[in-house]
């Protein structure tokens, strides 16, 4: 099928144009925008006496037109309807025209759960409202109905709850699929001391905070970046102001590499109870291709090592890396699955534009989505349940992540953070503190660079937001 480049044009709703013009953007790579193109796709609206009329044309797609009947009963309500009409319109019609469904049909959300909540407050069969009105697949409407189950028991929206996220945006190497701000350890070794020093700080004003204002503490996330990657001295430091928090305590490990007896006893030491130990691929040819300065036996000694400690394990694969195949794909899933981890996460490959593989990989269609069918198929047959899921832009094929796991062993951080359901505060460069006021979230972010966040004076950082 032939790749058209056109320019979007949207007359008189500039108030819809990001959510419109995401949904175009899901025909990537058969639709791209582009602002010089000759082609143009245009929309335009028209209301009057109670009809809402939506009408498409451009250069090589024929007119066509649809109509709701609606009443303007107040501007959140009415742009709420609209905008859902015109986002599956377009949908529709590209749809047709390109003979192409997407799994997610009109979704262009993060969280598709989130919708499934709102209509769970007034509708007795969401996942038939996700097919029909949404155009969302049979097979990912199952999908999100499943997570939203998996959340029973866990799932608590209260303005009470909260979590803290710590941040380290270090890694050992930088892999080529990563936009994330993220530094190699070798270039910010000199900063790691002050850094530490400095969140810690931030880490015992907001304990303080939590105190004080009676919060439930529900979990402790430390994340990045690699936090395992600065070293035992260090983590240890980190993780001493949280080791009495009394509740759920991850650590990302994603690097095998990082992974030694020294920093799993320092975890150990300061209470951690999961940690994420992230192969994303079993295959020796994509570890390096990738950009990861470690082997296949560094996984399986890791996790072996880590087994001693008795961690809830969480393990990541990536489907869609570049130069796999599916046999490879199949390979590595069947590899997670017989070492048995509490958690698994089939994540799909989301290449943005900070990521070095941007150029070598942009037609990012094809095999990822008989990957994902696979990693999930294969994960519940081994009694994996989905209990988590999000999206990003410039996913393989459309996809999503999806976050599985064994009866009972569901990490609450990741429910409560994907669902919006709890406030988190967060320390460190590039955190973000999320307060939960019920339909309202407020968000305050932190400098993205360690040696921006360092030259910060700490009352300018989170407690100035409150």
């Amino acid at each position: 099928m032939k790749n058209i480049k056109a320019r979007f044009i949207i007359e008189d709703y500039q108030h819809y144009l990001n959510d419109v013009q995401d949904i175009v953007r899901a025909f990537s790579p058969y639709l791209i925008l582009d602002n010089s193109a000759c082609d143009f796709l245009r929309l335009k609206h028209f209301y009057a006496d109670g009809v809402f009329t939506a009408q498409i044309d451009g250069t090589f797609i024929p007119q066509n037109q649809r109509q709701i009947d609606i009443d303007a009963v107040g501007d959140i309500e009415y742009k709420k309807i609209t905008k859902h009409f015109l986002k599956t319109f377009i949908y529709d019609c590209l749809s047709a025209f390109f003979g192409i469904k997407l799994p997610y049909g009109s979704l262009t959300g993060v969280r598709p759960t989130k919708l499934y909540y709102e209509l769970l407050d007034t509708q007795t069969d969401p996942k038939s409202i996700l097919i029909n009105d949404y155009r969302v697949s049979p097979q990912k409407a199952e999908l999100i109905e499943e997570c939203v189950f998996s959340q029973r028991g866990i799932y608590k929206q209260d303005t009470a709850n909260c979590d803290i996220f710590v941040n380290v945006p270090v890694c050992p190497t930088r892999c080529n699929y990563c936009s994330f701000i993220s530094a190699e350890y070798g270039k910010v070794k000199k900063l790691i001391p002050e850094y530490i020093e400095k969140v810690k700080t931030e880490i015992e004003m907001i304990k303080k905070y939590i105190s004080e204002k009676g919060l439930n503490l529900r979990s402790v996330y430390v994340g990045g970046g690699t936090p395992t990657s600065i070293g035992a001295e260090s983590l240890s430091s980190l993780l001493s102001p949280l080791a009495r928090c009394g509740v759920e305590f991850t650590v990302e490990a994603g690097r095998p590499d990082t992974v030694n007896d020294e920093i799993l006893s320092v975890m150990k030491d300061n209470n951690v109870t999961r940690i994420s130990i992230n192969p994303q691929t079993f295959n020796e040819r994509t570890l390096k291709t990738i950009g990861r300065a470690h082997s296949v036996k560094d996984i399986y000694d890791s996790y072996e090592k880590a087994l001693k400690y008795g961690f809830d394990i969480n393990m990541d694969l990536i489907a869609g890396l570049e130069g796999e195949s599916l046999l490879d794909f199949v390979y590595s899933i069947e590899k997670v699955v017989e070492l048995s981890p509490q958690n698994v996460t089939a994540h799909t490959l989301s290449i943005k534009r900070g990521a070095a593989i941007r150029e070598r990989q942009k037609d990012m269609g094809g095999n990822a989505r008989e990957m994902i069918d696979f990693a999930h198929e294969y994960l519940k047959k081994h009694k994996y349940k989905p209990y988590y899921m999000y999206r990003q832009k410039n996913m393989a094929d459309n996809l999503e992540n999806t976050g599985f796991c064994l009866e009972g062993k569901a990490c609450v951080y990741n429910i409560d953070m994907m669902e919006d359901i709890s406030s988190v505060f967060g320390a460190g460069a590039n955190a973000m503190t999320k307060i939960y006021k019920g339909q309202k979230i407020e968000r305050k972010a932190h400098p993205k660079h360690i040696h921006d966040y360092s030259k910060r004076d700490i009352d300018s950082l989170t407690f100035n937001f409150f």
